[in-house]
């Protein structure tokens, strides 16, 4: 799924710039489009982001995670508080505009519980419910969701019609949906489903 960067922790905590930008282009994506899942805005959404790897370029030497999931956690985490802070402020400064979305959104966010145990568990049952798939459907859901690739796409590079590409997503989407029905609400923001 996300490139393996466990092995690039000590290098980061030394302020190794090559293992942080791997990261950086690792985590990019996933984390702005957690981040506008909440804030609704490209740049604000951008901003957070750029904070948080700010952040953790800053407190690298003190990180203790040893884990590509304990790093992973800690970028959700913050980016989560990045947008919990954004979120309040703006309801602050426009008090009454969009109130009833922007408190949804905030209510919904603080309820969110990011942990490397969730993580660990929700790979967990995505690898499981993958290798139920048909070699065939579990290439069409990598491309789209871990390459970000179109239907269009994904029918040249596999030599298929983009009806098949549609049908074997809405099973793979099906199958998904009933294996990670715990985490639904994390998959659904973490851009999985």
């Amino acid at each position: 799924m996300y490139q393996t960067i466990a092995n690039d922790i000590s290098s980061i905590k030394q302020g190794n710039n090559l293992a942080f930008e791997k990261l950086y282009k690792s985590y990019y994506n996933p984390l702005f489009f957690f981040a506008i899942q909440y804030l609704k805005e490209d740049g604000d959404a951008e901003n957070m982001v750029q904070e948080t790897f700010l952040a953790f370029w800053l407190n690298r030497e003190n990180f203790n995670g040893t884990s590509e999931s304990s790093v992973r956690a800690w970028l959700y985490n913050t980016i989560k508080n990045k947008c919990l802070n954004h979120l309040d402020k703006e309801n602050n400064k426009h008090k009454y505009v969009n109130y009833q979305r922007q408190a949804l959104d905030l209510a919904v966010l603080k309820e969110l519980e990011i942990s490397e145990v969730t993580f660990n568990e929700i790979e967990s049952l995505l690898q499981e419910a993958l290798e139920l798939m048909t070699p065939q459907c579990r290439r069409v859901f990598e491309l789209s969701r871990f390459k970000g690739l179109k239907n269009k796409d994904i029918a040249e590079e596999m030599n298929i019609t983009v009806k098949a590409v549609e049908g074997n997503m809405t099973r793979a989407l099906k199958l998904l949906k009933t294996h990670l029905h715990d985490y639904l609400p994390l998959c659904i923001i973490l851009n999985i489903l």
